[in-house]
């Protein structure tokens, strides 16, 4: 890593995260067909072990077959961390292609992990979510560990956020978007992947041909604790039906509480841009594909970038500084004044 990037404030970037969480994991885990043993471990060890590890690499097979020059370099998510029986994924994201790809490659591995539940007989499911954060402003990457090189990257640093994109699993990212994200996963059920506000509208700008083949449909906004000052949080969804032997169910349901057509994309950007005036949620905006010229950051990265560089300059000097003052009198040192006089942000 180069000392620019050690000591630069990092380029604006949005991560999407998605997430798979096993629905029914804890009664299969309890129940006699879980607890039955073929070998050393019980039944329910052998599945969940082949989704931790099937699952991965099923959903970066799909990403590849849909990875286009118009996706760009993006890759595809990567494992960030497991909490339980969820698995959540984190990836840096460059343009609307590379977000409709990554998303549309993981409801698809859903479906069809979904089926082979269901041909298989075990009675799991699974429900996903997916939310979008920004970096470095308003939410941070955080070193979890060493990575054995003796760094220790600054936070906001282009050098710690550049780490946290190749190595999202070596890092932890706190800020409101995150707990947002965390929150809006908690309305996720098999039948419907539900989404934050933020990726809702920027799947809802994207116009038909751009690759996302679904609909976004609406539900009763729900108080989420600690976000927004309490003004309800819009349920956003999108139907995963598929594979459900409810799924007839759920479809006369809709008909019936007259919810069975979903608003159209315009209604929803109409709506979603009404909401994000109103409780203040910055609107990530990102290009249609990698051949487009980059967007504006938002205005939360222009107004915290200089501080942020100021406090990254001061860290150089004291770095500086503590070396000098480390180096031996005859090593001919002579005066050296950068950053003299440069506090670290309080």
């Amino acid at each position: 890593m180069t000392e620019d990037a050690k000591f630069s404030c990092a380029d604006f970037r949005v991560r999407l995260f998605l997430s798979i969480d096993l629905s029914g994991s804890t009664a299969f885990k309890n129940s006699r067909d879980g607890e039955a043993r073929d070998r050393a471990s019980p039944k329910w060890v052998t599945i969940f072990e082949t989704f931790y590890r099937d699952f991965p690499a099923k959903f970066q097979s799909n990403y590849a077959l849909l990875k286009t020059v118009q996706t760009g370099y993006d890759a595809c998510p990567a494992l960030w961390k497991a909490v339980g029986d969820e698995l959540i994924f984190c990836g840096r994201v460059n343009n609307r292609k590379s977000v409709i790809a990554a998303l549309m490659a993981f409801i698809k591995t859903l479906l069809d992990y979904r089926k082979s539940f269901l041909e298989e007989g075990l009675p799991l499911n699974l429900k996903g979510a997916g939310w979008l954060a920004s970096f470095p402003e308003p939410n941070r990457a955080v070193t979890l560990r060493s990575l054995g090189s003796g760094e220790n990257y600054l936070t906001a640093s282009e050098a710690l956020e550049a780490a946290a994109d190749a190595q999202p699993f070596e890092y932890d990212f706190l800020g409101k978007a995150i707990d947002t994200g965390f929150r809006v996963a908690g309305f996720a059920r098999p039948e419907r992947f539900v989404l934050c506000v933020q990726l809702a509208k920027l799947l809802a700008s994207s116009g038909r041909g751009s690759g996302f083949d679904y609909e976004i449909r609406f539900d009763e906004p729900v108080a989420l604790k600690g976000v927004n000052g309490g003004e309800a949080y819009p349920v956003l969804y999108i139907d995963t039906l598929t594979h459900l032997m409810t799924e007839s169910i759920r479809v006369q349901e809709r008909r019936l509480l007259r919810r069975h057509d979903a608003p159209t994309r315009d209604e929803l950007n109409g709506y979603l841009e009404a909401y994000c005036d109103v409780v203040g949620t910055e609107e990530l905006v990102l290009p249609l594909s990698a051949s487009d010229p980059p967007s504006e950051p938002p205005r939360s990265y222009s107004t915290h970038r200089e501080k942020i560089s100021e406090h990254l300059l001061a860290e150089k000097g004291r770095e500086i500084g503590d070396l000098m003052a480390n180096e031996p009198d005859d090593a001919g040192g002579g005066d050296f004044l950068e950053g003299e006089g440069l506090e670290p942000l309080v």
